[in-house]
């Protein structure tokens, strides 16, 4: 098996925006950008996310899966009071997502538990060195700074983590938590991308080919990218292209992506 590009290209530009999530395409362009260009590199590992919910970022993942590679799904999958109407249902969306799409997945590539009773070592052992994580299971201070430790226990040399709901109005325990975890460990993980929803980190060794990579590849043409600094290192910051948005914008009205999946 090799990553299903068709697959990807696919859910990326007529599926995504029916499966209910809270990132947008800027994120969604970036995770798809970063993924393609580790398998062309030859870069190989695990992919997985913590906090699934409906499946809306872990099936890029689990699309972009090469021979030999597994991409886990971890979450409690079951609602809380903050995932209601278009976001309830938790417990067998994700699910029903999976075989709409057509998304094969055995029993160790979900993992159905709370991440606070998940240890280094436990994370180890399931799912070995990854590529590429998502971090986006509870949104408290101590929930952040263990599944950012989780997240660190696994990711590869050349891997990429990323951080949902940094900067984000509703969730200030995620920016605090997540300043204060990457400045204890900032011999190790270094910030190298920011969009409005999700910050993305990696080695430091592998920060600036990244950075490198999203300023000239061709799928990010279109996209707004500019240089601040973090941590007193350079970052990029990624805004949607006015064409992009425009795009996004006249293929809901006239319908190109379904309701529903």
């Amino acid at each position: 098996m090799s990553a299903d590009f068709v697959a990807l290209d696919r859910y990326i530009d007529r599926q995504i925006e029916a499966v209910p999530g809270y990132f947008g395409h800027a994120e969604w362009a970036a995770i798809d950008a970063l993924g393609r260009w580790q398998v062309e590199q030859g870069i190989a590992g695990n992919l997985a996310e913590i906090g699934v919910h409906h499946g809306k970022l872990f099936f890029i993942l689990a699309l972009l899966r090469q021979a030999g590679e597994r991409a886990l799904a971890i979450d409690l999958f079951e609602d809380d009071a903050l995932n209601t109407g278009i976001h309830a249902n938790r417990d067998r969306a994700f699910f029903d997502n999976c075989t709409k799409l057509g998304i094969d997945l055995g029993d160790r590539d979900v993992w159905k538990v709370d991440t606070l009773t998940v240890t280094p070592d436990a994370m180890r052992e399931r799912i070995g060195g990854v590529r590429m994580i998502s971090v986006d299971g509870g949104h408290d201070y101590a929930n952040i700074v263990h599944d950012l430790g989780l997240a660190d226990a696994v990711l590869a040399d050349d891997g990429v983590m990323m951080v949902h709901d940094f900067f984000g109005i509703g969730w200030p325990d995620v920016s605090v938590a997540a300043i204060h975890f990457l400045t204890e460990r900032a011999e190790r993980l270094q910030p190298f991308l920011i969009t409005q929803y999700k910050l993305f980190v990696a080695r430091p060794a592998a920060a600036e080919r990244y950075r490198t990579m999203l300023a000239s590849t061709p799928r990010l043409r279109g996209a707004s990218l500019s240089d601040r600094l973090m941590f007193g290192k350079p970052i990029t910051l990624f805004k949607l292209g006015r064409r992009e948005a425009l795009e996004r914008r006249i293929k809901r009205k006239l319908g190109f992506y379904p309701k529903r999946l």
